[in-house]
């Protein structure tokens, strides 16, 4: 299957420049938002940035997580996260989007390895 998401431009440079091999997603509560469960080996994301640019990345793997703590503890930071090595700004950024938190409690949270193509 092939998807689309948007991503802020912090993050899409890191995953751009390889930095950021993982993408973390929680399925936010309520109607009409994506269920991250459904992301398979070999699917395609189509990410595009807040200023329009766009990247086509192949998934690894997708790993379902109780917690952004434990996630980050598995996943370890340096792939993870754009803005910080810090496991606890890196817990604390991901619970600041907007429904996260929320949507983590209940679904928990997914780390999707990504490969952007050429």
């Amino acid at each position: 299957m092939e998807y689309s998401f948007d991503i802020n431009n912090r993050a899409f440079k890191a995953i751009k420049e390889r930095r950021k091999r993982v993408e973390i997603r929680a399925t936010k509560v309520g109607e009409n938002h994506f269920d991250y469960s459904k992301l398979k080996e070999n699917d395609i994301i189509n990410f595009t940035s807040f200023d329009g640019n766009t990247l086509k990345c192949i998934i690894g793997d997708v790993n379902w997580y109780n917690s952004i703590e434990e996630l980050l503890t598995m996943e370890g930071t340096r792939y993870t996260l754009s803005s910080t090595n810090d496991f606890n700004e890196g817990v604390k950024s991901i619970n600041s989007l907007n429904g996260y938190e929320e949507a983590i409690k209940i679904n928990g949270v997914y780390a999707i390895h990504i490969t952007p193509l050429k």
